[in-house]
């Protein structure tokens, strides 16, 4: 049987994408360290405006979203958060933590914006 010089480039390229695979299921599921199940959540009379973010991720949109709304996610540590923009009157945001609430906002600021977060540490 020839091997030609193919064969030990397939193998190295196969080793190197299963140590990615490996390192981005084990950093995001926290086998490094503590772990915890987050949720944010945001209720009102209105569609609104969402952003989010679970640690480790950049913001995600979400326009012109009907009420009631929420996402959940297994994080490890860092920071978790939702912000509403022009939140009506009746709007909240809350973020939950291992099933217990950790914040709650019920106010806008002056410019009607609505945020809460949380930072999670091991």
């Amino acid at each position: 049987m020839q091997s030609g010089p193919s064969r030990p480039r397939t193998t190295s390229l196969r080793a190197a994408g299963a140590a990615a695979v490996a390192t981005v299921a084990l950093t995001g599921c926290a086998l490094f360290g503590k772990s915890w199940d987050v949720k944010v959540e945001v209720t009102g009379p209105a569609a609104t405006g969402i952003t989010y973010s679970f640690a480790g991720e950049t913001d995600n949109m979400v326009v012109r979203q009907r009420l009631p709304w929420s996402r959940a996610q297994n994080v490890g540590f860092g920071f978790n958060q939702v912000m509403v923009a022009h939140a009506p009157a009746g709007t909240a945001c809350r973020i939950y933590v291992d099933g217990t609430l950790k914040v709650e906002k019920k106010k806008p600021d002056s410019h009607g914006t609505l945020s809460c977060f949380v930072n999670l540490q091991g």
